[in-house]
């Protein structure tokens, strides 16, 4: 039987500025089930995620550029529909990060066979996969969280974001949350329950307003944006603080390098810790994150929102529309 893929390529590097839909194709190769322990999947869903920008480029960076004219990769969640391992039968759902494609063949090894909850498939690109995991990494291993502290948390409308915000809430904190756009906003205070939420974009002085929402300083910043955001919250730091470097989608498009910090000094008095940390570097500490998760899940302590765009075609449109902020919570493909 001929199996064709259709995938995504990149068509050629971006070093500056933001992607445009003229940077990717859309190709087939036709590929063979032949080698022992091959297994076919069928793609049902695929992640976009700010880090594949990164990744648009030449330069160096914590994982290799995507290769020109070649498939790109991302998470994704789909079905086996042909197998030659022992491990993996047809019908059962995998996660991989062979993304941006329809059909692909793999060696068994790479998956990971979900068992599933009572929830919808996808949940484990959200909650319960890589989104989740980043968050709760990033709270409880980077940013020692502890109950009862107040926590700022920035693009707290997307899907990493809106996680942080609720473990932040479960765990009893006061939570201050920004994100780009009044619809956000509401989702935000009305649907999840955080103490407060601003469209940073209708703020003046950002430095002033950290500061009346939290007189008496935060304890933890989850920065997913960087930029002027960072150095905002840095003037609103109690003594001791923690804060978190999750992503920089500020920065992601910049055609020029920007400034630094300005306010370095306050590092220095505050005696601030400042952390960076890649989710790729904790795949071996996922079973109290996902034993949490899917606890908060059924306890009906964790909400989500997804924004759906069909069609693999559409995939560079979806992850354009993602680094516009244009998107409430998980930004996914349905293949």
């Amino acid at each position: 039987m001929k199996i064709v893929s259709k995938y995504i390529s990149l068509k050629e590097y971006i070093p500056i500025g933001k992607p445009s839909l003229a940077h990717f194709e859309i190709k087939e190769e036709e590929i063979f089930l032949i080698k022992k322990n091959d297994v076919l999947i069928q793609n049902k869903w695929i992640s976009v995620d700010p880090y594949m920008r990164a990744r648009m480029t030449e330069r160096k960076n914590y994982k290799p550029p995507f290769e020109i004219g070649k498939p790109m990769e991302g998470a994704a969640l789909g079905e086996i529909i042909e197998s030659k391992s022992k491990e993996f039968i047809k019908g059962d759902i995998v996660l991989s990060e062979k993304g941006w494609r329809d059909k692909f063949i793999t060696n068994c090894n790479i998956l990971k066979k979900i068992k599933p909850i009572d929830v919808p498939y996808q949940t484990y690109l959200g909650p319960l996969g890589f989104t989740g995991h980043t968050a709760y990494i990033g709270l409880f291993r980077i940013g020692d969280l502890k109950k009862n502290q107040t926590v700022l948390v920035s693009s707290a409308g997307g899907s990493v974001g809106s996680t942080v915000c609720q473990i932040a809430k479960i765990m009893g904190c006061k939570v201050i949350a920004s994100t780009g756009s009044d619809e956000k906003v509401n989702w935000l205070k009305n649907e999840i329950g955080i103490d407060h939420a601003f469209n940073y974009k209708k703020i003046d002085n950002l430095v002033l307003h950290l500061k009346s929402l939290a007189p008496e300083g935060y304890d933890l910043y989850f920065d997913n944006v960087g930029g002027n955001f960072l150095e905002s919250a840095i003037f609103a730091m109690k003594n001791f603080a923690n804060i978190v470097i999750c992503g920089r989608i500020s920065q992601m498009n910049a055609t020029t390098a920007g400034e630094g910090l300005k306010n370095m000094a306050y590092v220095l008095v505050k005696r601030l810790t400042i952390k960076g940390f890649l989710i790729f570097d904790h795949g071996n500490d996922y079973d109290d994150f996902e034993k949490d998760m899917k606890k908060w899940i059924s306890n009906k302590q964790m909400k989500w929102k997804e924004t759906i765009v069909e069609g693999l075609e559409n995939s560079p449109k979806a992850f354009i529309d993602l680094l516009d902020g244009k998107n409430i919570g998980k930004m996914l493909v349905k293949i």
